[in-house]
């Protein structure tokens, strides 16, 4: 028998913990590593596998990802996502499935239901994909923290802009105010009414992130702790190469550091990475030329 708060094990007959007073167990429930990628199922296709991932972050899963199955005569990929966004995961692949329960096993069978998904929100989809492209590429990464924030701010701010509004409109409309005809007066409602329509909608975005602020900021520190730790200056002199220019060096020896971050930790923003690696190889960089 075991007690299921301190793992200490007891001889038949007893039923009871001396030290936590807790109910013994026959059985210790399986301890799960909340670090871990969790795996939610595997395909053969990588197409397939993309597909999936889409789906899952187009509905609000921002940590999820292809892991190559590693048995000797297994061919495909595993779905896997962070603990904390797990058990949302898998209520969203079983809504795909007819019967309400996905197979994980094979998950290829959620195919038909997928694309048909991702028909309906394909126009969503790609004005989303052009947002996110215009801001990787004027911007660095943006952490969850900053980006709730960003969120709550354009929130706020539109809700209160087209309350505001409503109140000024219904003054003009109501003759205590006299600026606008009717017909402009219709036009600004409902403009004032987009005005809350992205408000409310910036809302759900940030809630669908702040779930995510701790667990991103978890997994940094651990990033973080793993290139202090590993990354130090005889490792990263060591990967350098005299043959190359300074420029060339650089690169080399930064894409072998993030392919390195990149499969210690799989789930790990690629952008995030990127940032990481260029902070620390630089710092690097400065101390071997001074």
């Amino acid at each position: 028998m075991w007690c299921p708060k301190c793992k200490n094990e007891y001889i038949d007959g007893i039923t009871t913990c001396v030290d936590c007073g807790c109910d013994l167990v026959a059985e210790l429930p399986e301890e799960i590593d909340e670090t871990a990628p969790q795996l939610l199922g595997s395909v053969v296709h990588e197409d397939v596998g993309n597909k999936l991932i889409r789906f899952l972050k187009f509905s609000g899963v921002q940590t999820c990802g292809l892991i190559p199955l590693e048995d000797a005569d297994g061919e495909g990929f595993h779905i896997a996502v962070s603990f904390a966004e797990a058990e949302r995961a898998r209520a969203i692949l079983n809504e795909l499935s007819a019967d309400g329960e996905a197979d994980g096993a094979d998950l290829e069978k959620l195919e038909p239901a997928l694309d048909a998904q991702l028909e309906e929100i394909k126009e969503e989809e790609a004005n989303e994909l052009l947002s996110d492209l215009r801001t990787e590429t004027s911007t660095v990464y943006v952490n969850k923290r900053d980006k709730y924030t960003d969120l709550k701010f354009t929130a706020y701010s539109f809700i209160s802009f087209s309350i505001l509004g409503y109140l000024f409109v219904i003054a003009n409309a109501a003759g205590i105010l006299s600026i606008f005809s009717t017909f402009s007066t219709a036009i600004l409602a409902i403009v004032f009414t987009i005005f809350l329509g992205i408000g409310i909608s910036s809302f759900r975005k940030a809630g669908t992130i702040k779930g995510l602020v701790s667990e991103e900021e978890r997994v940094v520190e651990k990033v973080k702790e793993y290139i202090e730790e590993h990354f130090t200056d005889e490792y990263l002199a060591s990967l350098g190469d005299e043959e190359l220019s300074e420029e060339e060096e650089f690169l080399h020896v930064s894409e072998q550091l993030k392919a390195e971050i990149a499969q210690q930790f799989p789930l790990f923003n690629k952008g995030y990475i990127e940032q990481l690696v260029d902070d620390k190889y630089g710092e690097f960089c400065d101390r071997r030329t001074e």
